[in-house]
């Protein structure tokens, strides 16, 4: 039987997790069993960086759009940015506009405006202006988790256009930063694996935009900034679903960040919950009941 067969309130209440698709390509919804391996991981990566003492912050789904043009988020990724729009124009105006799409003359969305907000593509970029003009005496660590958007070109599964990231990043000179990813790639590697993953760790790149983007990706993988950690999330299907990154001064120097007088580095290390969660329905069976005990007592799911 199809996933399409079955009935919503019987896949809710299912004791297999599932990731149940909307009408709109990449945009999902999830069961209760799906959201408790999503917890579990929450409350095991929080564990994971606890002896760095990371300061934790909540962060919304939105952001300014002058940030990210402030970034060159604008210029390096204008294919996966989600802007928002609104209406703001008269009472008259809108019946104007309704009159016209109930005669199928126009849309209700002809005079929407570009606002101040885009939807966030990652979660941290919240992060950088709170140390906007400082200078740190020691290194900083921060962890947040946010829904995030992306409008991806494909929609095959794992590639969402909404899903959750938890990052940890840290702001500090050059040195400490490259040690401290090469410390969160090993240490994913090894968490990933203690839940009966199969990891293939291997340098990237961001997919920038354009004939210029090309040349990005290319020096940043000569450079050896990012690291993903690549797992099967189904059949003949491997995606990233963890990452370590080296920034150099490119969050830094916009923000006026520096440490002990010098430029500020920055690092971060993220995990896209739904494809791990993916990749352990793929390894080891939708219902979470039967998992390996050591993998559902890493992910406290004996407790949920």
């Amino acid at each position: 039987m199809s996933i399409e067969t079955i009935s919503p309130n019987t896949l809710l209440a299912s004791p297999d997790a599932v990731l149940i698709a909307s009408e709109t390509p990449g945009v999902s919804v999830t069961n209760h069993a799906f959201d408790t391996i999503i917890s579990g991981m929450r409350a095991a990566l929080v564990e994971l960086a606890a002896p760095q003492q990371p300061t934790p912050l909540a962060v919304p789904p939105v952001i300014s759009r002058s940030l990210l043009e402030r970034v060159g988020y604008v210029d390096t990724f204008p294919d996966l940015l989600g802007t928002i729009h609104s209406f703001t124009g008269s009472a008259k105006r809108w019946r104007e506009l309704d009159a016209a799409r109930t005669a199928e003359a126009g849309h209700w969305h002809d005079d929407q405006q570009i606002s101040d907000l885009c939807v966030l593509p990652a979660t941290c970029y919240h992060v950088y202006p709170l140390f906007e003009g400082q200078d740190l005496d020691a290194p900083t660590v921060l962890t947040a988790e946010a829904h995030c958007y992306r409008q991806e070109g494909t929609h095959e599964l794992g590639r969402l256009r909404s899903f959750r990231m938890r990052e940890f990043v840290r702001i500090a000179g050059a040195d400490d930063c490259t040690a401290w990813r090469d410390e969160w790639v090993q240490r994913q590697r090894v968490w990933l694996e203690s839940l009966g993953l199969e990891v293939s760790v291997v340098p990237a790149s961001d997919p920038f935009f354009g004939a210029a983007g090309r040349l990005m990706s290319a020096t940043q993988k000569e450079q050896e900034l990012k690291y993903e950690q690549c797992v099967a999330v189904g059949d003949g299907l491997v995606q990233a679903v963890a990452s370590a990154n080296c920034h150099k001064e490119h969050f830094g120097e916009p923000f006026d960040i520096t440490v002990a007088g010098e430029p500020a580095h920055t690092a971060c290390a993220a995990f896209g919950l739904e494809r791990i969660a993916l990749a352990l329905i793929h390894a080891h069976g939708t219902n979470p009941s039967t998992w390996p005990a050591v993998v559902r007592a890493a992910l406290r799911l004996d407790a949920a």
